[in-house]
């Protein structure tokens, strides 16, 4: 409850700074697929991108699922995985998806949930929802905050610990497991 009530305080100023990079980012990766492929295409279809992807770069489909609804070679993130190396414009493809969902859910998003009385944002931990035992967090969710990317660790950067105060990071990693044994 006390976290709750706390919050956490972000930079908004960083956010939007980071914003206008992803969109230069975001805006250079669709103009590198569109030559990578020969064409102009909705980049956000499915369906596009695997007419681009098998029918006109005519990559190998071998292994790879076909969707329920219409039969056609699915295009999902674990599926262009296993394409990564096959051409350019796979990875170009994942980047510019990385770089749609991090904008939409955290970077333009986090700014628009900080608390008006006290600049800061507020999320609800569950300790009755995960089956762990373990909190989860919601509205917003910010135990989900990527870092595997360095987009992630960006957004990662942009909440501030007060003056005189410092963030520190500990990390139980199998700690349901090491209680257990011990």
């Amino acid at each position: 409850a006390d976290m709750e009530q706390g919050g956490v305080r972000i930079d908004p100023a960083f956010l939007k700074k980071l914003s206008a990079k992803i969109d230069a980012d975001f805006a250079a990766a669709a103009r590198e697929i569109y030559e990578q492929a020969g064409e102009e295409f909705n980049i956000n279809s499915p369906r596009q991108i695997s007419h681009v992807l098998f029918d006109v770069l005519g990559l190998e489909t071998q292994g790879l699922r076909k969707t329920a609804k219409g039969g056609v070679i699915s295009t999902g993130a674990a599926e262009l995985e296993k394409l990564k190396n096959a051409h350019p414009i796979v990875a170009l493809i994942l980047l510019y998806r990385e770089l749609a969902k991090l904008k939409t859910t955290y970077v333009d998003v986090l700014p628009t949930l900080i608390d008006n009385t006290d600049g800061r944002i507020h999320t609800t931990f569950n300790q009755t929802v995960a089956s762990t035992g373990r909190l989860s967090s919601s509205n917003p969710n910010l135990q989900n905050i990527p870092i595997m990317s360095v987009y992630g660790r960006e957004i990662r950067k942009s909440f501030v610990a007060p003056q005189d105060f410092l963030f520190c990071s500990f990390d139980y990693s199998q700690i349901e497991l090491r209680v257990a044994a011990h």
